[in-house]
């Protein structure tokens, strides 16, 4: 594949500028940058789902696969069976190697044999056991003549997932391929990508999955593509060093600058100072003449002309990490017990439950896509009635719930209106202190929460958390989405929060920062005790 000179507005903002680049055929490529970048907007261009202003796309025969967000509403009523038959166009071709076949005449045997090469480039006469294979290894537990509506998230991107891998493709274009994915399947399909002899573009914010896969890594920034011949372990040191250079380029030149500046000061002084002072004498005549000397205007002249030449690189401090929860300690009862609890719906219920949270306790709830962890955290929270059983909240207990829509989410509104809406008697001198530890602003009070970056998104909505003195977390799958920024902040949140808990992530770096007291297998009830001690 050879691209070149893509390029593509949306809105008033140059996404892509220029962009070029070769993919070998060795290459597994790990396309990075920030979220708004540009990084899914490649990929629907060099799937052609959308077309550049300008560039070319040069693919010599090779075939592309593209993994889609979503299944349209429009296939619900598919089954799973004929959904991915109908992606691949199996079942078109299927159709017309039976018409042929029944009038099967030396006029249609060229015919014959492009759709029969077309059917077994499929492997269809082997459909059904491969998808099965595929199926079976992303952990996938429902029957393939299920209907797509019955389908949860997850399992919809495992189905998603199969049509990438039944088309045998040579350029493979994966954007958040392991968003809402069980550990098992996320294990497997890194060891289907690792050893496939195929060239591919990843987008993924799962730092484990891209460094156990790409040997190569396409920084997206600026509109523009930054080559990078290595693991994405080995870019991330990298970007650290060269972070550190641009930094001393810069407080260097900033110093020059600064010691420019001071140099004409002083020789304009000079010249004034010699020019206006009035001579009694030989000895003023003198001095009125060395400093007229020191101060010609040709040399204040070069120092302007040497201050214009020095270049300040872009350069941005990086904010420090630093989340800040000041959990008082009020009376009351802060554990959470579930008692007998069976969660879900007529269709659909977990195991029994039974489990005491102390409070200061983490807890990782574990288990397969649909298998109900999101129903029990909604239990939890009160938000669905349980089948059986009760859920017990201490008096004290405040809880704060964060999904991934809630750091991604478009709210038009400023900073400020979103971390006060709702609260009572506003202690404004408070909060802006407060804000402060988030390395929030207080200029930036009113900046539209639709400006924001996801780091800078990140820090409001904990911020928000911190505001209203919550002591009891629920994070549901808060990773997917969220670019390195973010990331580090959500790994900071976990890693020093003295509240409680209840996590569901399938994120293997998260999950170690977590690190669990308990976890807790929705599927069979069992939990598996680590150390249950107060922090």
């Amino acid at each position: 594949m050879i691209v070149s000179n893509i390029s593509k507005q949306i809105g008033n903002k140059n996404v892509l500028q220029d962009v070029f680049f070769t993919l070998n055929n060795i290459d597994k490529v790990g396309l990075v940058g920030v979220n708004g970048a540009g990084k899914s907007t490649l990929l629907k261009i060099l799937a052609k789902e959308i077309n550049p202003d300008n560039g070319k796309l040069r693919l010599n025969d090779e075939t592309i696969t593209y993994l889609k967000q979503e299944i349209p509403y429009i296939y619900n009523d598919l089954t799973i069976v004929e959904y991915i038959k109908q992606e691949l166009k199996l079942d078109k071709l299927e159709t017309k190697l039976h018409e042929l076949e029944n009038n099967l005449t030396d006029e249609v045997m060229e015919e014959y044999g492009d759709v029969l090469n077309q059917y077994l480039a499929l492997d269809g006469y082997l459909f059904e056991d491969n998808l099965n294979s595929i199926l079976l290894g992303l952990n996938f537990k429902g029957n393939i003549n299920n209907k797509i509506k019955t389908l949860s998230g997850g399992e919809k991107i495992k189905i998603l997932l199969s049509v990438v891998l039944l088309q045998n493709a040579d350029i493979l274009l994966l954007d958040e391929p392991t968003n809402n994915l069980d550990i098992e399947a996320i294990e497997y399909l890194e060891k289907k990508l690792k050893s496939a002899n195929k060239k591919m573009m990843i987008v993924s914010h799962d730092e484990v999955f891209l460094n156990n896969i790409v040997n190569k890594i396409y920084e997206l920034k600026n509109g523009k593509i930054n080559v990078y011949n290595m693991s994405y372990q080995e870019y991330l040191k990298q970007k650290e060093l060269e972070y550190k250079e641009l930094k001393e380029r810069y407080l260097k030149a900033q110093e020059q600058k600064d010691k420019l500046k001071y140099q004409v000061q002083k020789a304009k002084e000079w010249a004034n100072k010699g020019i206006n002072k009035k001579a009694h004498n030989d000895n003023d005549k003198l001095a009125n003449n060395y400093a007229k000397e020191k101060t010609d205007t040709s040399n204040i002249s070069k120092l302007t002309k040497e201050l214009e030449r020095i270049e300040i690189p872009d350069f941005e401090e990086k904010k420090p990490i630093n989340v800040f929860f000041n959990l008082d300690e009020d009376k009351g009862n802060k554990d959470i017990e579930l008692n007998h609890l069976v969660c879900g719906y007529e269709t659909f219920k977990t195991s029994e439950i039974n489990l005491l949270i102390p409070y200061g306790i983490r807890v990782n709830i574990i288990g397969g896509n649909g298998t109900g962890k999101t129903t029990l955290i909604k239990t939890v929270m009160k938000e669905i009635s349980p089948i059986k059983g009760n859920v017990n909240i201490g008096s004290g207990v405040r809880i704060g719930y964060i999904s991934q829509n809630t750091l991604t989410n478009n709210l038009d509104e400023s900073i400020y209106s979103y971390l006060t809406k709702d609260i009572e008697n506003i202690d404004v001198a408070k909060i802006f202190t407060l804000l402060d530890k988030f390395s929030i602003n207080y200029d930036d009070k009113d900046k539209s929460y639709l400006t924001l970056s996801p780091g800078e998104r990140t820090r409001v909505n904990l911020a928000k958390l911190a505001i209203n003195n919550i002591n009891v977390l629920i994070l549901d799958e808060v990773t997917n989405h969220l670019d390195k920024e973010a990331l580090d902040l959500i790994y900071e949140l976990v890693s020093n929060y003295a509240g409680t808990i209840i996590s569901i992530s399938h994120n293997r770096k998260f999950n170690e920062y977590l690190n669990a007291d308990i976890d807790l297998d929705i599927k069979t009830g069992e939990i598996i005790q680590r150390r249950l001690l107060k922090k």
